[in-house]
């Protein structure tokens, strides 16, 4: 299994498992052309970068990747799914696969589009819009070319407009939108297609083969963003923060903010994997096929594991259909870790498809270890020490600018010493999780809230997205545990059964009884003691927090020790932060003293998150510029890793080689 290598920092080290022998999904009669997609979009000059920094200022700090961004080249050309990977990969490595596909079995949209404000729902067939936009940036990112310089100019309903000919080389022909901010209806040339799909934050597809024509597809999309106006769960968005940015809500996103994408498929074809990796010995998989004309239960699946010598080392057969599970035991296996981040490509076939998918082998449980409870990875207690990471970018908003730049904050992750990512309030396109699955860092991931103003509204709609959220994540290694509410934000309207705060831990645990829940991170109903994370929040300082016997102690949020660099302000001269340094040295070395206390405490404290991996707008506590420049020396970066690197080990020292089983608790719901 192997990635695009780079140099990033001298002290920079992950493990990579070999690369495996090519193999061929698809049969070599089925090689097949590339599919044959031309786009019509808007002239290049209908498209110009607007200002990447606060309006009410005038900074200018894009990242250095918004330099390769542009209307005459493709955004994100990557493909979007390297879970689950259609084609041949006859001529190519898996791992080049997973980051360019095969050119018969899919199309990237990606790039100008026609757009406009919407004056009306009602669909206008075959009339251009007014203007263009960048696809994916959302609407009020400086890489879009639409960013509103007002709080009052932003656009909550809109239109996006492509035309394009299609050759498809399979049978049936799917349209993906990676996620889409917040409810779209589209169309294909006049009809809609399915019903309107809600949420920010999931992928959704729609089947257009019957409305597909070989030439002159219009395709239109309605989509209507109310963001923090609105009853539903939005994360960290605000429209007044582009008046009036600070605080730690930010400017929002509209629109269109993943890859869209067109692939061709056989008439029965593999449609989901639910791939369940948390063991130590064996893969288990359930394959979901869509167009068969097989009844439900009937159609036979091959999976084949290849080691990490390149070759085939175990396969299984079985069933596909909902409720069917094919497992495979791996035989000498070698577990995923952040230590270790070992992957098995998985290999995955019908009569009539056949997908290539990987997995990890790792456990995440509840147990003790130095007479406490602790979460222990792969039966062993190492202390997770992360970043509170919200993914935002002052060029691309919600959207990182390239592929690259999407890759470099695990990196930079990774650099300072640290194994695991909080993920906050936000859920990443697939290819970030990927790139943690690669470099082996643990996510602990947010459930995005409805952050202020929430009412008994939000339920449904925060119990839909996070099951989304659950199942369309839950095949990626990296995560080991969900966060179900953060703070005061929304909790409180949860107070009736069956969507309680005790039904939502329950209903997470339900759709993923592999991992752990954290209830609340850092708010009153943490008191409540259910689920499995005794979870407090703490500024500056990490203050102590206990286990219990049925949950582990958790610093969920802590730190924000703010350097603030000239030159790197969103708005200038108007940084703040929990606690000022008065240098970027001071920031390291405030920051060692407080590692070093968390230290002193690993016998009872399992895990760590410090606020956060970058700046973002007027919050000034990154240990990166909000450009993603690092703000320290490489001496400072040195002795910040070499901190955190002994705040892990301390832990691991605390501990026996290996722990007898009946270290380890059941997990129950209380």
């Amino acid at each position: 299994f192997a990635h695009r290598a780079g140099t990033f920092e001298s002290m920079l080290r992950f493990t990579i498992a070999p690369l495996l022998p090519p193999l061929l999904l698809l049969p070599a009669s089925a090689a097949l052309a590339e599919l044959g997609l031309v786009a019509h979009r808007p002239d290049a000059s209908a498209w110009k970068r607007t200002q990447c920094g606060g309006p009410s200022g005038d900074a200018e700090i894009p990242t250095k990747w918004a330099a390769e961004v542009s209307a005459t080249t493709q955004p994100l050309p990557a493909y979007p799914r390297p879970q689950m990977v259609r084609g041949s990969i006859a001529t190519q490595s898996e791992a080049k696969m997973r980051d360019v596909g095969d050119p018969a079995t899919w199309a990237n949209l990606n790039g100008l589009w026609e757009w406009e404000e919407a004056t009306s729902s009602e669909p206008r067939f075959g009339q251009a819009l007014k203007a263009a936009i960048l696809v994916p940036f959302p609407v009020e990112s400086c890489l879009s070319g639409q960013a509103p310089n007002s709080s009052k100019d932003i656009v909550k309903a809109m239109w996006y407009r492509l035309t394009f000919d299609l050759s498809p080389n399979l049978g049936r022909t799917l349209l993906h939108f990676g996620a889409v901010d917040w409810q779209t209806t589209a169309y294909l040339n006049g009809q809609q297609l399915g019903s309107n799909h809600t949420g920010g934050f999931d992928g959704f597809s729609f089947d257009i083969s019957e409305a597909l024509q070989a030439s002159g597809n219009e395709l239109l999309l309605y989509v209507y963003d109310p963001s923090d106006s609105g009853v539903q769960p939005n994360g960290k968005q605000r429209i007044s923060a582009i008046d009036h940015p600070g605080g730690d809500t930010y400017t929002p996103n509209s629109g269109i903010w993943q890859t869209v994408w067109l692939e061709s498929v056989p008439e029965t074809y593999i449609r989901e994997l639910k791939i369940n990796q948390a063991s130590n010995a064996a893969v288990s998989v359930s394959v979901l096929v869509a167009g068969s004309a097989h009844q439900a239960g009937t159609v036979p699946v091959h999976i084949s594991v290849a080691d990490s010598q390149g070759m085939d080392i175990a396969h299984a057969d079985g069933l596909a259909g909902e409720g069917a599970v094919v497992t495979v035991e791996v035989p000498s296996p070698k577990l995923w870790s952040p230590e270790s981040p070992t992957l098995y490509n998985l290999r995955v076939s019908t009569p009539d498809d056949s997908v290539l998918a990987y997995f990890g082998l790792r456990t995440f449980v509840l147990g003790k270890a130095a007479g406490n409870v602790h979460p222990l990875l792969n039966g062993e207690y190492t202390f997770l020490a992360g970043f509170l990471d919200q993914s935002w970018w002052p060029d691309g908003q919600y959207t990182a600018p390239t592929d690259e730049a999407l890759e470099y904050d695990l990196k930079a992750t990774k650099m300072f010493g640290l194994n695991m990512i909080r993920l906050h309030q936000k859920v990443n396109p697939e290819r970030w999780y990927y790139f943690a699955d690669l470099h082996g860092l643990a996510i602990l991931q947010d459930m995005p809230q409805k952050y202020g103003g929430a009412t008994p509204e939000l339920v449904p709609y925060f119990v839909e997205d996070m099951t989304r959220m659950i199942e369309g994540r839950g095949n990626h290694p990296c995560i080991v545990q969900w966060e179900t509410f953060n703070e005061e934000d929304c909790w409180r309207v949860f107070s009736k059964p069956p969507y309680d705060v005790k039904g939502i831990t329950d209903l997470a645990k339900k759709l993923d009884p592999t991992r752990l829940v954290d209830t609340n991170s850092g708010g009153k109903a943490n008191d409540l003691h259910v689920a499995d994370v005794n979870d407090i929040h703490s500024y500056p300082d990490p203050k102590d927090v206990n286990a219990s016997q049925t949950q582990y102690a958790m610093v969920g949020e802590f730190g924000g020790i703010g350097a603030f660099i000239e030159g790197k302000e969103w708005v200038p001269g108007k940084c703040h932060t929990y606690l000022k340094a008065s240098s970027a040295a001071d920031e390291a070395d405030k920051y060692i003293k407080m590692a070093k206390t968390l230290e002193s405490r690993v016998d009872h404290v399992s895990a760590s998150v410090y606020t956060q991996t970058t700046d973002v707008e007027l919050e000034c506590d990154g240990f990166l510029n909000y450009d993603r420049s690092n703000k320290f020396t490489d001496e400072q970066t040195q002795a910040i890793r070499e901190a955190n690197q002994a705040l892990i080990k301390a832990s691991q020292q605390l501990t026996s080689p290996k722990h007898d089983q009946d270290d380890v608790l059941t997990n129950v719901l209380i």
